[in-house]
């Protein structure tokens, strides 16, 4: 193991037994200064304290070295008394300053080495960090979604997202990763020179342990070769097959020449949204809904029912419940 990884984890374990005892010692300083000088001072007439919020505030500003003088102690034992507060004090307050400054040390530590649990919900995981993974990133950062990476190598960037280190395959990860809190994960195919079906083996397993850990979770998987898809559909709710759209388009080109243009224009402009079907449409036929949408500038290509999507219709049928994709104006 890494020698500075070895490091941080002492630093770690010291830095969060001290703080406690810091806490505790701080406190129990505070607590013998406020009714030690208050009985002690309260019986001298001259004496600036006589209750025991008074007692407090001079307290505050003896062991933070404020000391405005306002509150004054005149006794014999009242100033033996704080002196021996006034040492106490200063040290057990760098202690608990010494204390909070390296937990943050370590959030800092534990947050760039990937070693620390996530806290999100509702949020995204992103197995595995590649070119792909980086230019789904770099879509969905600025949509206010919360982001988890999760990558047995570090991932240098920006605070925008939590990076935990591990890997897909091990169920401890997964949690450190907050799958169980988590409402979609996307698992992308690693970059090794391998064979296909087997990282496409890693990448169904993976999917496997994610559903058992929670079964609600959104799967969508990245596999490399086709063959795999039947497999991996008992357990993925998305299959995307690397390389595969990108034939498709360029077929489409040949056919149809800019389409891939207009696709890209109509994914990467926000053009796309989803809304539920409203209550007053759901006796109403597919025809008489989608003619409805194009009065309103809306052209429907398709209907989600029971989270299957299905391609725009023009039926006599009754549409239901369920909701519609469609075009912006």
């Amino acid at each position: 193991m890494n020698p500075f990884f070895l490091f941080f984890k002492k630093f770690r374990k010291y830095s969060r037994n001290h703080i406690i005892k810091a806490s505790v010692l701080s406190i129990a300083v505070i607590i013998y200064s406020v009714f030690s000088e208050f009985y002690i001072e309260n019986p001298v007439p001259s004496s600036g304290i006589h209750s025991l919020f008074t007692s407090l505030w001079w307290t505050m500003q003896t062991i933070t070295t404020v000391g405005y003088g306002d509150t004054p102690v005149y006794g014999l034992l009242g100033r033996t008394n704080g002196m021996i507060i006034m040492v106490v004090g200063i040290g057990s307050l760098g202690y608990l300053t010494a204390g909070i400054t390296s937990m943050l040390i370590d959030i800092r530590l534990s947050s760039k080495l990937g070693d620390r649990m996530a806290t999100e919900k509702k949020h995204i995981i992103l197995c595995n960090y590649n070119e792909s993974t980086k230019k789904v990133l770099d879509k969905i950062k600025n949509d206010g979604i919360d982001i988890v990476i999760l990558n047995e190598n570090e991932v240098k960037g920006d605070n925008e997202y939590t990076f935990v280190k591990g890997s897909f395959l091990r169920e401890n990860d997964l949690v450190k990763a907050g799958i169980k809190k988590a409402s979609s994960v996307i698992i992308f195919s690693r970059e090794e020179d391998r064979d296909q079906m087997a990282m496409d083996a890693e990448t169904i397993l993976s999917a496997m342990i994610i559903r058992k850990l929670n079964s609600g979770i959104r799967i969508i998987g990245e596999i490399l070769n086709p063959d795999s898809r039947i497999h991996a559909s008992g357990f993925m709710d998305d299959i995307v097959i690397k390389g595969d759209v990108s034939s498709m388009l360029i077929y489409s080109s040949i056919m149809i020449p800019g389409i891939p243009q207009f696709i890209n224009e109509l994914l990467a402009g926000n053009n796309i949204g989803e809304e539920e079907i409203d209550e007053g449409y759901t006796n109403k036929t597919y025809r008489e809904f989608v003619s409805a949408m194009e009065k309103d500038n809306k052209i429907v290509l398709g209907f989600r029912k029971d989270d299957k999507i299905e391609l725009r219709k023009l039926s006599d049928e009754k549409i239901g419940s369920g909701s519609y994709i469609f075009i912006k104006n």
